[in-house]
Formats: structure tokens, sequence, C-alpha cells
């Protein structure tokens, strides 16, 4: 895993305190970080299945190297969008740099106010850069080959102006590979992408972002992921780690290695080694047999259906490798409620909950319908007390009705989406035994070490029953005892890896994505 900052101006502080890295320093790194891009993405063919892999539609725009090859005398045009600080200053310097090497133009959306800022422009003109026209700038953009955003980078937030969203808008629409300049500009710090045009959300659209020294908290917003394509790290005069280092962080990026599959290694081993993952069934009992089967694929010894209210999951034809109960067998050690539960059934819910105290020892996975009932703050609170392996997996609407509960605040939709990184550190704050695993376009996972983000699924998971899969995988690592960060963690990445697959596709089904899970493997681990 990797660190990630709200925000790194106190890091770049540092750099000049400790290391005597100055800002122009910081600048033409910034500026050769970006020239060794936007040369690769022009001579290296390369940039054209980078561009492809791109899990959005981009059938009505040409591949980097397509547009290299129109042959026209302006097919390797760079045009650099420059704003008043210093990313203004990097795209002025990265103008200087490659001056006489390519053709090369800048657009100044807004006049240099930084000290910086001018005298990186004034070097750019004295290397022979042309400052073009609003006009001039629209002339090119139909015929240029890439266009780089120094617009704002970290300083942006609020909205755009208007006549800076119709100049990123026609950008978007050019059929031209775009780089930005640390944050594409129109995302703030947080990831918040808080401008509307022409009845969408609307920023600077990334094919590549460069980020300079540490990862930023602001790729990380839902929003966001829609427009800050691949994201590529570059030093700023000093390693990753110690720049990382010279400050503290409690938010981290996840990656592929940080997941801990359940493999096997032990020969002399049965089922009951491998744990009892029981599901309360609920209205909608096709939820609690997709987490059933969910939950032995990812390597539960036993999967129990826990039908609440008799007959409801023999209504379906049953897997034969999912068991009936009518309450919780003794040997549970891991339990999931909420999947498909319903929001009226306040007998049942407590029914269900007054169960777990004949299983202290069983790590516990609350989802879906849980959030809907008053009795889950009470819950919580002598769960979290007695410091029982518990994993919450709300969506936002969810999430929303459980801070609402559990009096955290009365938020919207919107305000989750754009502060959701504080407002999960709030949750911790009163439930720091409490894992919460926030599903959305990122995914975000807290705990008492800290708050991690997973990238790793995408809109193919935006489908009924997905989310069931999640909540099985989680209780079977509970269930094989787990603790809860690693379940959280270990689960949420083979969820969103398994469906890679399927990224541009329409037809992802639970059962497709079960199987996809059975299938990963790491290293041999003893677990």
């Amino acid at each position: 895993m990797q660190k990630v900052f709200i925000d790194v101006k106190e890091l770049e502080k540092r750099m000049h305190e400790v290391f005597g890295i100055t800002e122009d320093v910081m600048i033409e790194n910034a500026a050769s970080a970006l020239e060794n891009e936007v040369k690769k993405a022009l001579h290296d063919r390369d940039a054209a299945r980078i561009y492809e892999k791109r899990p959005v539609d981009r059938t009505e725009r040409p591949s980097i190297s397509r547009a290299a090859q129109r042959g026209t005398a302006s097919s390797n045009d760079v045009l650099i969008l420059c704003g008043s600080g210093n990313n203004g200053a990097d795209g002025y310097a990265l103008a200087r740099r490659i001056a006489g090497d390519i053709p090369a133009a800048v657009y100044a959306a807004c006049d240099a106010k930084t000290e910086n800022c001018k005298r990186e422009r004034d070097a750019a003109l004295a290397a022979g850069v042309k400052i073009l026209s609003r006009s001039a700038f629209f002339k090119k953009l139909s015929s240029c080959a890439l266009v780089v955003d120094c617009l704002y980078g970290t300083g942006f937030h609020g909205t755009l102006m208007p006549d800076l969203s119709a100049l990123i808008d026609k950008i978007n629409n050019a059929p031209c590979f775009r780089i930005a300049c640390d944050i594409p500009s129109g995302i703030d710090k947080c990831g918040a992408v808080s401008t509307e045009y022409k009845h969408r959300p609307l920023a600077f659209n990334a094919d590549l972002t460069i980020s300079m020294g540490a990862l930023k908290a602001a790729y990380f917003g839902d929003a966001a992921k829609d427009f800050c394509g691949i994201i590529k790290k570059y030093g700023i005069g000093v390693s990753g780690r110690i720049f990382e280092e010279a400050a503290a962080a409690d938010l981290y990026f996840l990656e592929a290695d940080d997941m801990k599959l359940p493999v096997r290694t032990k020969k002399s081993v049965h089922k009951g080694n491998f744990g009892h993952a029981a599901i309360a069934v609920g209205e909608k009992a096709g939820a609690a047999i997709i987490a059933g089967q969910a939950a032995l694929a990812f390597g539960a010894g036993l999967s129990t259906l826990v039908e609440t209210e008799t007959g409801t999951a023999a209504r379906f034809k049953l897997p034969p490798d999912l068991i009936i109960e009518k309450s919780f067998p003794k040997n549970t050690t891991a339990i999931l409620l909420g999947s498909g539960f319903g929001r009226d059934r306040t007998e049942a819910f407590q029914s269900v909950c007054a169960q777990f105290e004949a299983h202290k020892g069983a790590g516990i996975v609350l989802d879906a319908d849980s959030f809907y009932y008053g009795d889950i703050v009470k819950l919580l609170d002598v769960l979290s007390k007695r410091r029982t392996r518990i994993i919450l997996t709300p969506h936002p609407k969810e999430f929303q009705s459980l801070l609402k509960l559990c009096a955290l605040g009365d938020y919207t939709i919107g305000q989750l989406a754009d502060d959701r990184i504080e407002i999960v550190k709030k949750f911790s704050e009163r439930f720091p035994h409490i894992v919460l695993v926030l599903k959305g376009a990122n995914t975000v996972i807290t705990s008492k070490r800290g708050v991690f983000v997973s990238v790793e699924g995408n809109q193919s998971l935006a489908k009924a029953g997905s989310g069931d899969v999640l909540a099985g995988l989680i209780c079977a690592l509970l269930a094989q005892q787990y603790d809860a960060e690693d379940a959280a963690v270990t689960a949420v990445l083979a969820h969103g890896i398994a469906s890679q697959r399927f990224a541009r596709a329409y037809d992802l089904t639970p059962p497709k994505l079960i199987d996809a899970v059975g299938k990963l493997r790491n290293e041999p681990q003893q677990v």
C-alpha cells in the first residue's frame, strides 16, 4: 500500500527546510516529468495501448498514435493550458523545455500572479514559446496531438468559472491525448467535482495524470475516477519514500499485494478448520443465497442459510452445498445479517441480534437493510466495547441512514460523495473497533489503523447482487479467523480485481463474479 495525502503543501515545505529543495527546483522537476510523458505520448506507440485500455467509451476519439499518423504539419502540436500559480509555472517550464524540439504553444487561461509563474512565463517567452489568444487556441485544438492541463493543480476549490467550463468542455471533446499536472482542473483536494456543465459533472478529462511527490486524495473521489485516467507518480527531488516519511498519514492506497488470499498449505485438514459462515435469510432470500455461495467460494468450510421466516429459502432451488437451518449452528464462526433482510422486520432483526450473545467469538458482517433499524446503534455500542470482529458494508444511501441513526450527521448523498474521507473518519472515531467498508466507485475502508482506498472495482459491479457477493466474501474470511481489517481489505481487493475482466461488459452476474473470485491466486501463505 502507498500513503495518500489530502494536502502536500506541508510536505513541500519540509522538503525546503530539510533538504534545501526550493520551489524553482520542484517546478523544474515537475516540468521534467511532464516533458518525459509528453515525449512518450508522441513517440512511443505504447501510448496507443495505454489509451485503449481505459475502461470508458472512447469510440469516437482516436488514440494518440492515430493522431500522430495523420501526416499534417501540426499533427505533433502540444498545447499547454497555464494558470496563474505554481501549476501554471510548471506548464510554462514545460513549454520552455520542449521549445525547438516539439511544436508547442501556451494558452494563458489566467494572468500569471505568483513570482514563480511570472518568472517561468518570461523564460518561456525568451525561449520563443508562443502564447495564444483564445481564438487561436481553439483553432489549433482541432488538430493538435496533445493538451497538457497546468491550470490549477492542488489549488482548486469550488466551481469552475463559466468561461473555463466552456474551455475544458471543448478540450474534453477534442480528438487529442490529455495529460494533467498533479490534479485535473475542476477536482478539489478531496476529490470532489463540483462544477455542473450541460447537466453533468465537469473537470479536465485526463488520459494520464502526473502526480508529483506523492499520491493525492483527490484521485480517489468517486466522481474523480472518471477524470484522472492513468496516474503516474514522479519524485520532486528526493525518493518517494523520503518524501512520504516527511509527514504522518492515515490514508492509504491499496494495491494487489495487500490482498491475503486464503491459500491452503496444510494437507491434514477438514472443513471445520476453515470455519462456518452463517447467513441470515430475510424477505429477499436470493441475496442470502448469493452471499452463501460467495462464502463457500472464498474458502469457508461450511456455509449455512439461517431462516428468520419459515420457508423463505426453500422457495428457491438451492445449490446442494448450502445448508438450511432455523437457528445459528453452534460451530458458527462468522455471521452475516442484512443482505435482502427487509426494512420492516424489527422483531426478526432483534431476534437475530439476540443470538449474537451465544456466538461471542464469531465475526459479524452487517450489510444492506441492517442500517435502517434503530436497534443497530445499541448493537454497535455493545459489539464495539466487546471488540468483536465486526465489519459494516453500506453503500452511500445506507451509510446516510446509519449516520443519522447514530446522531453523527444528516448528510445528503452529495455531501457524502464530496467529503467522505472526513466523514468516515468521524464514524471511526465514534466506533474505533469497528471496520467500515463504504462501497462506491472507489471503496473506502476504515479501521483504527487508518483509512484505506481501493480503486480496483469498475462499472461492471453496478448490478444487483454484487454487494451480496462482497458481504459473503468478507463473511468467509471472518469465518476463517482473519482479523477484521485483513478480511475487509482482502475481500474488497478480490471483489474488485475479479471484476476487471468484465470492465467493459454488461453481462456480469453474481455467479460469474463468484467464479472469477474463486480463480484468483497469490503466493501460498499460512492463514
